[in-house]
């Protein structure tokens, strides 16, 4: 028997003198009540849920952002002093750097003829890369998912390495056919199976990643072919060189499509992006008032060059203009990248700085002066295909150090 049949009396009196209602009753209200707030609270998250994927898709229509999903302050990732972690362990001047697209990893590469792998998130060392006989000149990380390390070197060879979690990064294939030098690497996205180097040999070799055969050899240039880049479409590749001219080439058949003058020395870094941000925004707001659109507007024409005249340029490819010169560095620009949206333009110079410039105000917007000790040779910022999280930027120095950037 139950205290509550037990006691009727002295519970009906406690609940007199505490002044409560019937346990019955009690019950089916506050029953009630909570189905009432549950159902009002799940309207609300509804209501929310609308409004956040309204948004988005505003945001994305006015930012290019295709749907991606990226938080809108992606937008404005540009590093700020002081550096967060300093890499140090090269025993020379750091050539090139790159960074994981998944993984707080990158890889540098120096004129002491290794490579270093390090976790830019701890600051940690990870291993030496071995196997080139002359300075490395160039590393890039498969955009896809980082399993492959392409490096370049002077010593006329470029190498692949297993960078996949069994593979330990050894190397799987070298590739030789340059008669100099070979001064850059890049993978041809977006289906990675190939692979372009650039040399002083003058030319531009187009290779197969499964077999490490040369498939096509692009010429063109008069003097030493200095960088390379290829567009996020696959679709060109565009070469710097100390002959002070860029070349455009659409990778399909070898044909030039564009040869742009303007810089007045050695054209050292040359970057595709996508159409700056605003750019685009421009372009909609133009089509919503029945502006007839270019009909050679292409979202991935748009390329940023650095040179030894100092300047920094942006260009239209297929219309072969240049768009903005940027006059922010006193000594030779050695590398330059588009941020994460395309709106800013970051470089690196032998005059120790890392600016930042906004292509819409044409102006530069953030300087690091003194970023490094000597010479800033190269410049990584996340991959546009970057699935990780990370906002930093790297860059490598005459110093022998690779110094982490903060972005805010």
């Amino acid at each position: 028997m139950s205290n509550s049949t037990r006691y009727p009396k002295a519970i009906e009196a406690f609940k007199e003198e505490a002044k409560l209602e019937s346990t019955a009753n009690s019950g089916k209200s506050l029953l009630e009540k909570k189905w009432v707030s549950v159902v009002r609270l799940q309207k609300r998250v509804m209501e929310l849920e609308a409004k956040l994927a309204s948004s988005s898709t505003v945001f994305d229509s006015k930012a290019g952002g295709g749907g991606s999903g990226a938080p809108a302050d992606m937008g404005r990732l540009l590093p700020k002093a002081p550096c967060k972690t300093a890499l140090n362990g090269h025993r020379e001047p750091v050539t090139c750097v790159a960074m994981h697209p998944n993984y707080s990893i990158c890889a540098s590469g120096s004129e002491d003829t290794t490579i270093r792998v390090w976790d830019f998130e701890s600051g940690q060392y990870e291993r030496t890369l071995k196997g080139h006989t002359g300075p490395v000149t160039g590393v890039a990380f498969e955009p896809n998912n980082g399993n492959l390390l392409a490096s370049c070197s002077s010593d006329m060879t470029a190498k692949l390495w297993d960078m996949s979690s069994g593979g330990q990064y050894s190397c799987t294939k070298t590739l030789r056919g340059h008669d100099h030098s070979i001064s850059g690497v890049a993978f041809a996205v977006p289906s990675c199976d190939y692979l372009l180097t650039c040399s002083r040999d003058q030319t531009i070799k187009y290779w197969e990643v499964s077999t490490g055969y040369c498939n096509k050899t692009f010429a063109g240039h008069s003097d030493w072919v200095k960088c390379i880049s290829v567009s996020l479409d696959g679709e060109w590749v565009a070469s710097g060189s100390s002959d002070q001219t860029i070349m455009v080439h659409k990778i399909s058949n070898g044909a030039a499509v564009q040869t742009l003058r303007g810089h007045e020395h050695v054209v050292e870094s040359v970057c595709f992006g996508k159409k700056p941000i605003m750019a685009m925004v421009d372009a909609s707001l133009a089509a919503a008032a029945g502006a007839p659109a270019p009909e050679d507007n292409h979202p991935y024409s748009y390329l940023v060059s650095g040179s030894r005249d100092k300047t920094v340029r942006l260009w239209d490819v297929l219309r072969g203009e240049c768009l903005c010169v940027f006059n922010v560095h006193t000594n030779w620009v050695r590398s330059v990248a588009f941020n994460s949206s395309g709106k800013y333009i970051i470089s690196c110079s032998d005059d120790r700085s890392i600016k930042v410039c906004d292509i819409k105000e044409s102006r530069c917007v953030r300087s690091l002066d003194d970023a490094h000790s000597h010479f800033a040779t190269c410049l990584a910022v996340p991959p546009p295909t970057s699935a990780s999280s990370y906002r930093i930027i790297l860059s490598g120095s005459v110093d022998k150090s690779v110094h982490v950037w903060g972005c805010s």
